[in-house]
């Protein structure tokens, strides 16, 4: 199965996503630099979830740089990460009515767990689709930065029970781990 449509379908949710996002901002009470300012707590959890989509769309697409082709596992695999992404803009959202929640915090850290979970199980079914491809093994079957992702956002969840508002700082944190993409697959695109 090419891979193409499945690229084209992630490149067109991702947008609708940060569409929605943007979309249940609300509007200043009163339209002032004093007013933009009351926002502020809003703006910052948006820029937060935008950018965070950003970098999932960003190491989506580079990711699948050295995919050859895809099957139904893939799919299924790609769909469970669209998912996950779709809950963002509720998440955030949660996190707006009330900044200093407990629960908004736990929901919006516990949500980047599960795009982890599901970032893992594509990655897993994109070795399993690709046997044959010795690039795509060699770049992504040995990869610790996601389990490494995946136990900083656990310490994230747990530390929230003392900084309530850490569940979105260190969400945004563990994330930039993944502002530079796959270095293994970097370093191949350079041999290629």
């Amino acid at each position: 199965m090419p891979k193409n449509r499945l690229e084209a379908f992630t490149d067109a949710i991702i947008p609708i996503i940060m569409t929605v996002l943007v979309l249940e901002l609300g509007e200043p009470k009163r339209y002032s630099w004093n007013g933009l300012w009351n926002m502020h707590e809003e703006l910052l959890a948006y820029a937060i979830s935008f950018f965070l989509l950003a970098i999932v769309w960003g190491n989506h697409h580079h990711m699948f740089q050295v995919v050859e082709k895809i099957d139904g596992l893939v799919i299924w695999a790609n769909t469970s990460l669209m998912f996950f992404l779709s809950f963002v803009p509720f998440a955030t959202a949660i996190v707006n009515d009330d900044p200093h929640s407990l629960f908004g915090s736990q929901l919006y850290t516990l949500l980047f767990i599960f795009i982890n979970l599901a970032w893992n199980f594509l990655r897993v079914s994109l070795l399993r689709a690709n046997r044959n491809s010795q690039l795509l093994i060699d770049t992504l079957k040995h990869e610790p930065k996601s389990l490494i992702t995946l136990a900083a956002f656990v310490a994230v969840f747990c530390l929230t029970y003392f900084w309530h508002e850490f569940g979105m700082i260190g969400t945004f944190l563990v994330m930039m781990l993944w502002i530079m993409p796959y270095q293994s697959i970097e370093k191949a695109m350079r041999r290629l």
